[in-house]
């Protein structure tokens, strides 16, 4: 990923900058919601998207976020779509691996990436090493 995540051309967009501190995770969820239902998405669509939020910040917050360094968290509004990626400088997480068998245990550090796979239709890791961030792509779509 090259610089800052930007939104689809012509897509409008809502921007927001927190704290990377977890008591702030609660604003993204907000928004989220916020935005979600102004898109017409359903109630079950909007809490899953707030968890993807959710999970989202708090993963890039435990992965070592630069406290000093806000969350950058991007909503844009497509047609049938809503992207939300948040981008945190000094994180660095990657996708859950794929379920490999019912005799393996949970890796709880990974839990939070499962839910995200499990709650949106997109969820992508995008890196950049030059200004030493990571974001997190999460795509929810809904019929118009």
């Amino acid at each position: 990923m090259a610089g800052k995540p930007q939104a689809a051309r012509g897509a409008e967009r809502v921007d927001v900058a927190i704290p990377a501190r977890a008591e702030f995770v609660s604003v993204a969820r907000l928004t989220a919601a916020a935005v979600a239902a102004r898109q017409g998405f359903t109630y079950d669509e909007v809490e899953d998207l707030k968890i993807a939020v959710s999970e989202a910040c708090t993963s890039l917050i435990t992965a070592g976020a630069d406290v000093g360094a806000p969350l950058a968290v991007q909503f844009a509004l497509g047609r049938n779509a809503l992207t939300v990626t948040v981008e945190a400088h000094g994180a660095t997480i990657a996708l859950a691996p794929a379920a490999r068998g019912n005799d393996e245990p949970l890796d709880e550090g990974r839990m939070g990436m499962f839910l995200m796979q499990c709650l949106v239709d997109e969820v992508e890791i995008l890196r950049n090493d030059e200004a030493e961030t990571t974001a997190v792509r999460l795509v929810k779509r809904h019929e118009a």
